[in-house]
């Protein structure tokens, strides 16, 4: 095997990496997750089975021993055994298309670091990240873009969020640049042209993650570089750095000082992205996931404190904590956002103390003095403090947030650059000839490439693709049909992505199922969702949210009783939570069991008083089941809004032939919405009332 061709191979796939936040593809599910992922662990799997085959082709090009490198093992063997004795192994192992994350993708992290690490030296460091950097700035334009209007903010809403579609995610990939481009601004100083390319860089940097308003990142930015600054103020290897740490902290000081100042200023309050910050009390963050979902993130750590849940299963917490006041928020939430109570429940204190340790191992290496090396491989004090800098600026962001690939990618990426600089000697010195290395380790470099090449890419994104032409075929007319054969060939192609799948199955069934489809087909459709169902319920035990999907299935069917069995399931998984009370209400009124329906939208009231969604139907119950003494109480509750424009609300009255009832409704529509009165108006003439 030529050596040159397999370091070339490798350092193409390497150079690429930094261009992966780009990659977006519409023709994907979940596009700018899936797009990215797919495509970097395409780029490991190509060079991992080229390093693998260098590294026993040369000693050079081989591992060195570390404390960071034994703490990813450590990490990773921690994490294995979680997943494997948790709740879900099959979950924790994929994960799903709106993550892409799983054990699959540390594997694929460690297996980058063994690589980058390896392979690269000082050079070829330096010329990876300023490729990085100038990624960065394309991205700042592509930012600016979205800023003036001319390119739309993917998320909606004012935060820019770049080709990431989420501003958290693109505000820690500015805040890792921020600190490589100091990093080489600081190095090199002497030379003005880069010093201020370097410092141009830096603030286009920063103003972009002020414009994604992201209250964490943008703290731990201004946290990171204090500590940096601190680190500097006793620098003695030059005097510009520890001048300017100085000035940085009095600037500090002074930004900060400020805003306390002119907080409630008008000018602050009108800010989208000030007033994110000065508006945060005890009360808004009351309204916030992270007030309710960190609680029940120590209860679930509590229960199993050892190795935790598994990867992935955070959901199982969240059903069995669930509060009811959360109604304000998403319905549901897969992370408790933030990194270290995640691992805590992922992996219990083994994991916490194991991905810890991936820090404890950067600052010792940071900063231990290396016995006996040439001295450029220790790190001068002005390197210490920016890579200082670096680890708590990130550590900070986590505290707010959950991690995301190219988070990962950065933060593995650091951790391969300060092993390389301060690893010892390689694991193993024993020279191995060619003809052993063609004859044993290509054959399972090539079954290293050609398994997850398969089974981790080609069979996913087949599924991936499979899925959005489903989707597109239910709403093509005369298209069910193609549709049943996509959902059915996406369900059977992969493993990843299956939970999508069977989702937009039971989801779209209905429409399927009114179609023209001939009844052999219908009734094909039908036993194939059905098992689909079934096996994605049997799969994840006890998981609450596919255990309403069935049950909503089962009752858009017309299979009511078997849909209140899998509903009242539901309920035991998560008693806190509406929607199952709606569920289950709402099968009753098609069955006409009204008095049943109005006692268990009364539940779901009770939870949560406040709750408008649960009053409207709980005026509904008791508008079927006649009761004028709750349907009174209601009505005193919801706004005029609230009443007048619910058309499930005006149904209700109209099915039960409350037509004095619809007449006032529509005319208050008129009333307050002049603009359409004509439709209105019409309504109440084809309804004969």
């Amino acid at each position: 095997m030529n050596k040159q061709i397999l370091r070339r191979i490798i350092f193409v796939g390497l150079f690429l990496v930094p261009f992966v936040p780009f990659l977006v593809s519409g023709s994907l599910f979940f596009p700018f997750i899936t797009t990215k992922a797919f495509a970097w662990r395409m780029i490991v799997e190509i060079i991992f089975a080229s390093w693998l085959i260098l590294a026993f082709l040369d000693t050079q090009y081989r591992p060195k021993r570390s404390f960071i490198l034994y703490s990813i093992f450590g990490f990773l063997a921690v994490i294995g055994f979680a997943d494997l004795l948790g709740m879900a192994p099959v979950k924790s192992f994929w994960s799903n298309f709106e993550r892409m994350e799983g054990y699959i993708t540390l594997l694929h992290l460690g297996a980058f670091f063994l690589v980058i690490s390896s392979v690269f030296k000082e050079i070829d460091w330096k010329r990876w990240w300023n490729t990085s950097l100038v990624a960065s700035f394309l991205m700042i334009i592509y930012c600016l873009f979205q800023l003036s209007g001319n390119l739309a903010i993917n998320q909606g809403g004012v935060r820019v969020d770049g080709t990431f579609g989420n501003a958290i995610y693109l505000a820690v990939y500015m805040l890792f640049h921020i600190f490589v481009a100091l990093f080489y601004m600081l190095r090199e100083w002497k030379n003005s042209a880069l010093r201020w390319t370097y410092g141009l860089l830096i603030i286009l940097q920063a103003t972009i993650i002020y414009f994604t308003a992201t209250r964490g990142t943008i703290i731990g930015l201004i946290g990171g570089l204090l500590v940096t600054a601190l680190i500097n103020t006793r620098n003695s290897e030059s005097r510009p750095v520890r001048n300017a740490s100085i000035a940085a902290i009095l600037g500090t000081v002074l930004v900060v000082g400020s805003f306390f100042v002119f907080k409630d200023a008008e000018f602050m309050k009108e800010s989208p992205v000030l007033s994110r910050f000065s508006s945060l009390n005890i009360e808004e963050l009351k309204t916030q996931g992270r007030y309710f979902v960190w609680p029940m993130a120590l209860e679930g750590f509590k229960e199993r404190p050892l190795l935790g849940w598994g990867q992935e299963n955070f959901s199982y917490v969240f059903q069995k904590h669930y509060n009811p006041e959360m109604f304000r928020l998403e319905p549901w939430f897969d992370r408790a956002h933030n990194i270290f109570l995640d691992w805590m429940v992922s992996g219990g204190l083994l994991g916490l103390i194991a991905y810890l340790s991936l820090y404890v191992a950067l600052i010792i290496l940071i900063w231990r003095p290396k016995r006996d090396s040439k001295n450029e491989e220790n790190f001068t004090r002005t390197e210490k403090s920016v890579l200082t800098g670096l680890v708590a600026a990130y550590f900070f962001h986590n505290l707010f947030v959950f991690d995301h690939l190219m988070s990962y990618v950065l933060f593995f990426s650091l951790l391969g650059y300060v092993h390389y600089r301060r690893g010892g000697e390689s694991l193993w010195q024993t020279e191995i000839g060619s003809v052993p290395v063609r004859m044993a380790v290509v054959p399972v470099a090539i079954i290293f490439l050609a398994i997850p090449f398969y089974f981790a890419n080609i069979k996913p994104l087949s599924t991936n693709t499979t899925l959005i032409n489903a989707l597109k075929s239910i709403q093509t007319p005369g298209g069910a049909l193609v549709a049943t054969e996509y959902l059915e060939k996406a369900y059977n192609t992969s493993r990843l992505g299956r939970p999508e799948v069977v989702e937009q199955i039971a989801q779209n069934s209905v429409a399927i199922l009114s179609t023209d489809l001939t009844a052999a087909k219908k009734d094909e459709f039908f036993n194939f969702a059905g098992q689909a169902i079934t096996a994605q319920i049997a799969e994840l035990e006890g998981d609450a949210r596919y255990q309403i999907l069935a049950g909503s299935f089962l009752s858009s069917v017309g299979l009511f009783d078997e849909a209140l069995l899998m509903l009242e399931e539901a309920k035991k998984s998560i008693p806190g939570k509406q929607q199952v009370y709606f569920e289950i209400g709402a099968v009753y009124i098609n069955q006409g069991e009204y008095e049943k329906a109005k006692a268990v939208f009364g539940e779901a009231y009770n939870l949560a008083p406040e709750f408008s969604e649960a009053k409207a139907i709980y005026l509904i119950g008791a508008i079927y089941a006649k009761d004028a003494t709750v349907e009174n109480k209601v009505l005193a509750e919801l706004t005029e809004t609230e009443l007048v424009f619910d058309d499930r609300i005006l149904s209700a009255y109209y099915t039960n032939g409350r037509l004095d009832a619809v007449r006032t409704i529509l005319n208050e529509r008129i009333r307050l919405d002049p603009e359409n009165a004509g439709t209105y108006e019409n309504y109440i003439s084809e309804l004969a009332i």
